[in-house]
């Protein structure tokens, strides 16, 4: 079983600031903030934006109603987007908790 939506890491560049208090700017220099972010990409969810969950139900699988921690990056920041290979889970295996 694997998610319907593409698995991916997207890789962009967030806002970032200054340390508080006076900045002397003949010392100041910025350090682009570059972030990796890893989930299933959530097509269409907000305009202007790349959306990715972190976590789904695999019951819901084809049609998702519930996801968990979404993240929204604005499209503007997006370097590049590269597709992953999606695991595939065995639903039906049990797992049984060790004892104690």
């Amino acid at each position: 079983m694997t998610c319907p939506w593409a698995l991916v890491a997207v890789h962009w560049v967030d806002a970032f600031d200054s340390s508080n208090g006076w900045i002397e700017l003949d010392d100041y220099k910025p350090q682009v903030c570059n972030v990796v972010t890893i989930g299933f990409l959530y097509p269409d969810c907000l305009p202007g934006y790349i959306t990715v969950t972190a976590s789904y139900f695999p019951d819901e699988v084809p049609n998702l109603k519930t996801v968990g921690m979404l993240t929204h990056i604005p499209s503007g920041m997006v370097q590049k987007i590269r597709v992953l290979e999606q695991p595939n889970f065995d639903l039906t295996v049990q797992h049984v908790s060790p004892t104690m």
